[in-house]
């Protein structure tokens, strides 16, 4: 598998994980230095995510994504787009811009470092060409 295939069947099944609350499997896909600046407005390490996700402070019932660039220098691979998420069901849906940082470590990518922040109106979605 080359490495776009790779990063992109990562961040769905990071995704996925958050959605689910599985921590087991978010433990796995973070690095041990993961630094999050969050829409939350708090920057939360591996460690803070873990424990927020799973005393419910922090979560989603509902996550789309969407990569709009993907680019790798060496054991680096930066993912940048879109995401709409709803964090309960009552919740309306937020429409944020998010960077993802992936590290090479040993044979495998690990979220290195994410950035994601609240959008007002979001802009219409690309039409295809």
């Amino acid at each position: 598998m080359d490495w776009e295939a790779e990063i992109t069947a990562l961040e769905h099944d990071a995704n996925r994980a958050f959605l689910e609350r599985d921590l087991v499997q978010l433990d796995a896909l973070f690095s041990d230095a993961l630094v999050v600046n969050s829409p939350i407005n708090r920057i939360n390490d591996k460690r803070a995510i873990l424990e927020l996700l799973g005393a419910g402070a922090i979560g989603h019932v509902e996550s789309t994504i969407r990569h709009e660039l993907m680019r790798r220098d060496g054991e680096l691979v930066v993912v940048m787009g879109a995401d709409s998420v709803r964090n309960t069901p009552a919740d309306p849906l937020l429409h944020r811009r998010f960077t993802n940082v992936w590290r090479r470590e040993g044979e495998r990518w690990r979220l290195y470092i994410r950035h994601a922040n609240v959008i007002a109106n979001p802009p219409p979605a690309p039409r295809p060409a």
